[in-house]
């Protein structure tokens, strides 16, 4: 019985170093700390790999001075004229969709995004983590 206790001892001894090393090295997120990111959000770089449908939820003035390329302007005023836009895209070869505006503090795209998933319900919607500047 004493050695079974050694073994047990041991193991768990060896998991939880293990698992200190995991959190203290970064391997694994601390259970304390904030999700970086929210639900329905994406980052650029994970949505540059993926065949997505842009859409450009900023003013017209900035989408005219720079936007992602194959970037749709996305209209919220013209939610009806920037839908068909869409379906224009989207139905043809369904893909997800992400949705951005000029910074983080911007909530537009997160609004679109939230009004898009009730529309479209089967589409793969997001919004883009911290926006885009050109």
């Amino acid at each position: 019985m004493p050695s079974l206790l050694k073994e047990f001892l041991v193991l768990a001894g060896l998991t939880l170093l293990g698992g200190c090393y995991s959190l203290l090295s970064g391997l694994a997120p601390l259970p304390w700390a904030e999700a970086e990111l929210e639900p329905g959000e994406i980052r650029l770089e994970d949505a540059r790999v993926l065949e997505v449908i842009w859409l450009d939820a900023r003013d017209a003035e900035a989408y005219e001075l720079g936007h992602l390329e194959g970037a749709l302007y996305f209209d919220e005023e013209d939610w009806a004229g920037s839908i068909g836009r869409l379906m224009e895209a989207w139905l043809p070869a369904p893909r997800p969709i992400v949705i951005y505006c000029a910074d983080e503090a911007c909530g537009t795209s997160k609004r679109v995004a939230e009004r898009l998933r009730a529309d479209l319900p089967e589409a793969e919607i997001y919004s883009l983590k911290g926006g885009w500047q050109p």
